[in-house]
């Protein structure tokens, strides 16, 4: 099949003006290796799900596909389409000069002539991304860095080259330069909550990690119940109830719901341990384990039931509730008695008593409710 696809550390260098004002370049543009489609984009049937997709040397620095990139516009984001002689006025920012192999990486030369793109890179915005034609040849295999894929991309025929906010091929598909511009933020990364890509949050790095992998086994858990299901299409009644319950589990409503338990699930064991680390964990049972191994390392919680762990948790949560409501109670307490002593000077006081801490008469007299 050939179709359009889009695809959307750092090397120290200079970027240099023209006297025009035109914004000179370089960067890495693709990389050899496994890269990560939806299903969907491949027009493959079934449910959604991920597909590794090779990129072979041989492909990419194909001195027929290499030479596609000369003289192609680049754009800032993707076009709706492939740029023709009826888009480029509107789309194009300026274009690639040369191309060179580094490595495993493909480095192009651009030149950039519209101050929109040049303001927008200038502030950060680098990551590079080439659309193309390719070809998707169904070939199972194991890249040379021990990464499993299904398909190799061949005959690359270039379009335009993008400059984007996250590139598909990574951190490492970007404009070289020596000075970042802007100011620098905590890195944080949007993470899609259902294979539609229609919710979605932004969490930092640490979190995205533990919410994408909670997701990542949530998928795997939902490929593989339709696997069983197209297995049980012997037998039509349970094959139709088992379907049924399928998609009651893997809608992107189940699945939303599933990470919500597992991030609830994190905030609770924050309470149970102080600092604790959820990175790896990706489901609530994992994360309940973790926190109680943490709390009492003395027990074999590896060998406990799901039932046994949940009640030591949700007990351990408790108890950390009770004592920040005892410590809450205890500052009332201590009001009170404050009030009591403050009222009691003021009683005191209106008798005609003076304030004494020797046990005399007078005060054992008003304790006693007399004059």
């Amino acid at each position: 099949m050939q179709r359009m696809t889009i695809d959307e550390a750092f090397k120290p260098t200079s970027r240099t003006l023209t006297p025009e004002g035109f914004l000179c370049v370089k960067g890495v543009a693709a990389r050899t290796g496994v890269y990560q489609y939806l299903s969907s984009e491949l027009d493959l049937d079934g449910p959604e799900r991920i597909v590794n997709v090779y990129r072979s040397p041989e492909e990419v620095f194909k001195p027929e596909s290499m030479a596609t990139y000369l003289d192609k516009d680049v754009t800032n984001d993707h076009p709706d389409d492939l740029v023709d002689s009826t888009t480029f006025k509107e789309v194009s920012v300026g274009h690639v000069r040369g191309v060179e192999r580094d490595g495993d990486n493909l480095v192009v030369d651009m030149i950039i002539k519209d101050q929109s793109a040049i303001d927008d890179i200038q502030s950060g915005k680098a990551e590079l991304s080439p659309g193309y034609l390719a070809e998707y040849v169904e070939a199972p295999g194991v890249s040379p860095d021990g990464t499993a894929y299904e398909y190799e991309q061949r005959d690359i025929q270039i379009n335009h080259n993008a400059v984007v906010e996250a590139a598909r091929a990574g951190k490492v598909a970007r404009i070289f330069d020596h000075k970042p511009k802007g100011i620098t933020h905590m890195a944080t990364r949007k993470v899609f909550l259902d294979s539609k890509k229609s919710r979605s949050i932004i969490l930092d790095e640490e979190a995205a990690t533990v919410v994408e992998d909670a997701v990542s086994a949530l998928q795997k858990f939902a490929d593989e119940e339709s696997e069983r299901a197209d297995k049980a299409e012997a037998t039509k009644d349970e094959a139709e109830e088992k379907l049924e319950e399928v998609k009651k589990e893997t809608s992107d409503a189940a699945i939303g719901l599933r990470v919500k338990a597992t991030l609830d699930t994190i905030g609770l064991a924050g309470k149970v341990v102080k600092s604790f680390d959820a990175k790896g964990l990706v489901s609530p049972l994992e994360i309940k384990r973790a926190a109680m191994a943490q709390l009492k390392p003395t027990r074999d919680w590896a060998s406990k039931s799901e039932a046994y762990v949940t009640a030591a948790f949700d007990s351990a949560a408790d108890e950390a509730d009770e004592k920040k409501t005892e410590d809450e109670d205890d500052d009332d307490d201590k009001s009170k008695v404050n009030d009591s002593l403050r009222q009691f000077a003021k009683d005191a006081a209106s008798r005609g008593l003076k304030p004494t801490t020797d046990g005399t008469d007078a005060y054992n007299t008003f304790l006693r409710g007399g004059n």
